[in-house]
């Protein structure tokens, strides 16, 4: 038997800089992975199966074990078990995290033995956030997400997610958004490097938030209501999940500002 953890992602900064020729977006983004995390277990068997607490329509996981099976003439079967933690479709990157976990549990499951290179290209193939999942650390992602530069964790211990039960399609987002040309990205990255946390939370943002926002005028409301609460509150990825770091507000005062939200609440930390 082998076991995965699948880290949830939150990005500390998105930016979309341009829409590419193949119809995808060219991104600048700084991402790190979180404790909260899916569980799976992978077990030789005949065929390829799948069981999870929770239904998920076309799971990417039997996507990923039908392509490996496939491409590598793999003549063995696998039993999988999902455990999900990781709210779905709400831009903590749940999906892409069960891939990459998925590519290596069976890549040791099949000793396939497959080099970084290899690893890679499936991940790449199945996702733009799965390479960054393939690896949970800290980073600077950028093309669609095929490029990445690994960064220091900033080991934050108090990270609250807001979650609103709201799932949002990603290409939705991305199908109605309209890229803007100014950016001060690379004066971001220079505060996560040089460790200015002030000013990286003063001035960090998501080029995808105004645009969800107009898709899901719900979800802008409850912006509003958990600005209240610290003006530094971010959206990751293209939502709908909102977060807030290093808050020194006590769980019973955010508690009480947002019991009309509905938002679930969960306290994490960086992945460590």
């Amino acid at each position: 038997m082998i076991y995965e953890k699948a880290h949830a992602k939150i990005n500390l900064a998105l930016d979309v800089v341009s829409k590419r020729d193949d119809g995808y977006h060219e991104l600048k983004m700084i991402m790190i992975p979180l404790d909260l995390h899916d569980q799976l277990s992978f077990e030789l068997h005949d065929d390829i199966i799948l069981t999870s607490n929770l239904e998920i329509k076309d799971n990417a996981v039997l996507k990923t074990a039908n392509l490996i099976k496939e491409k590598y003439n793999v003549d063995q079967g696998v039993s999988i078990n999902l455990t999900k933690h990781i709210p779905v479709g709400a831009g903590l990157a749940g999906g892409s995290a069960d891939i990459a976990a998925t590519i290596r549990g069976l890549n040791k499951l099949w000793n396939l033995n497959l080099n970084k290179d290899q690893l890679e290209s499936i991940a790449l193939s199945l996702g733009s956030d799965t390479l960054f999942c393939l690896y949970e650390k800290p980073a600077y992602v950028y093309g669609r997400g095929e490029y990445i530069k690994f960064l220091d964790s900033p080991e934050f211990d108090d990270i609250y997610l807001f979650y609103p039960n709201i799932s949002v399609s990603t290409a939705r987002i991305f199908k109605h958004h309209v890229v803007k040309t100014k950016s001060t990205f690379d004066q971001l990255l220079t505060y996560y490097k040089d460790k200015a946390w002030d000013l990286f939370f003063d001035h960090t943002y998501n080029d995808l938030m105004e645009t969800t926002f107009k898709c899901h005028k719900e979800l802008e409301s409850i912006y509003q209501t958990l600005k209240n609460i610290d003006q530094h509150i971010l959206m990751s990825g293209s939502g709908s999940t909102f977060f807030l770091v290093n808050s020194k507000l006590n769980m019973s005062k955010i508690l009480q500002n947002t019991r009309k939200t509905g938002v679930k609440i969960v306290k994490t930390c960086t992945k460590t």
